[in-house]
């Protein structure tokens, strides 16, 4: 199919607008007739995922000199995932000298390009929040399905590149869940609970939908009490990760789902999948990968921890130290290290401890010259990429335990 410009976008392919602006038109065009395109439409924000060099290796980096250097700028509020070290102190993080060389040029590039450094995968914390409808240019996968669930924005899961030229043209391809009719519920997830989910329920249920879906569109009925943004940033990552979900309806809960009707649209289930307890805690089980009760490292913050949940780290510490056999790291952006300066938290925090790891995380950064062997976390979305990523064998638990953990220095559990 081709697709169609208006005189405005002929102009820019035609090359009157200067070489990157051609350059980005040429790859969306490309991009979108793949799809079945008919027509680019206009985007309220970008969220960039080139961004660490662990990801986009020398190739990343020269791709974005280049557009920087063609004169690219990006002409729509265009926000980053995280830095791909530890941005404050990445010598400390035993963050390999070759490899900082090249984040910084990175950096160098899309600053060029005119990013807004906020360097978090959680961009609508106050940096980039879009508008119920709104269309944008997202690539983070928790970042993309946090903003079609729970805000009822609208967009795919941009690729690296692609997202640079949406960026630059203001523009995406009109396909998938840019469209009405893509956004319809395709599988009924009955959640039979007789009570609100704890806390790391949200990620372990997240997990196995992800698993369970692929790129379906679940829609989840059942669920009691009012999850709060940072449950549903934990179930989105997880879902995300385990799989390529991009959006859940959640009836009663999230904006496009009021009824079970208006989240199926007329669609018919596919599929019906029972949830219950006994699936949550096998779930659990099976994301533990180490079956042992060491622990070298505890690791919060996948996505970013907000300054609510960095205060809820400070409670459950009550003054206590961890365990020299134990590290426990807390991945956060800027604002919520910020707040937790102003507040006098970061201070307790380490005069315990704990290590701040700033605009960055355990995926996208090196820890290997750390020589863990076990990773505790909170996180779904770590769970799944902890293997791959971070060569470790995984424990997931709540944050309570995670706390408890580091504080005893092996794997506490608690009984649920």
């Amino acid at each position: 199919m081709t697709l169609q410009l208006t005189p405005e976008q002929q102009n820019i392919l035609d090359g009157n607008e200067g070489p990157a602006r051609k350059l980005a038109m040429e790859i969306l065009i490309k991009v979108g007739e793949g799809f079945g395109a008919q027509r680019l439409i206009p985007i309220q924000s970008v969220h960039l995922v080139l961004h660490a060099y662990k990801s986009a290796f020398d190739a990343g980096v020269e791709a974005a000199e280049r557009i920087a250097d063609m004169g690219g700028k990006f002409t729509v509020p265009t926000t980053i995932d995280p830095y791909g070290m530890d941005a404050e102190d990445w010598e400390g993080a035993k963050t390999p000298k070759e490899y900082a060389v090249m984040q910084k040029r990175l950096e160098a590039a899309v600053n060029r390009l005119g990013v807004i450094p906020v360097w978090t995968c959680t961009p609508y914390y106050g940096f980039n929040m879009p508008k119920f409808g709104e269309n944008v240019a997202w690539s983070e996968s928790s970042a993309v399905a946090f903003a079609n669930t729970v805000l009822g924005a609208r967009t795919n899961r941009q690729a690296a590149i692609v997202d640079i030229c949406c960026g630059i043209l203001g523009l995406a391809p009109e396909v998938g869940l840019h469209l009405a009719e893509e956004r319809r519920g395709q599988v009924l997830i009955d959640l039979r609970m007789d009570r609100a989910l704890q806390a790391w329920e949200y990620p372990a249920l997240g997990f196995r939908l992800g698993q369970l879906l692929g790129n379906r569109i679940g829609v989840v009925v059942g669920m009691l009490g009012t999850p709060d943004t940072e449950e549903l940033k934990a179930l989105c990552a997880a879902a995300a990760a385990s799989g390529s979900v991009a959006l859940l309806h959640i009836v009663g809960i999230t904006p496009e789902a009021r009824t079970l009707e208006e989240a199926f649209g007329g669609n018919h289930p596919e599929e019906t999948i029972t949830f219950t307890k006994k699936d949550l805690l096998e779930t659990r089980e099976k994301m533990n990968t180490h079956k042992g009760k060491n622990v070298d490292i505890v690791a919060l913050g996948c996505p970013h921890y907000t300054i609510n949940e960095i205060i809820t780290v400070q409670k459950l510490l009550n003054g206590r130290k961890i365990s020299d056999n134990v590290a426990l790291w807390i991945y956060a952006n800027s604002a919520a290290i910020a707040l937790a300066e102003k507040m006098g938290i970061r201070k307790d925090l380490e005069s315990l401890g704990v290590t701040i790891r700033a605009q960055t995380c355990m995926i996208i950064s090196p820890i290997a010259e750390w020589g863990f062997k076990v990773m505790m976390t909170d996180s779904g979305k770590c769970v799944h990429y902890g293997p791959m990523e971070c060569g470790t064998e995984m424990v997931f638990g709540s944050v309570e335990e995670c706390v408890e953990s580091a504080v005893c220095g092996y794997v506490w559990t608690k009984e649920v």
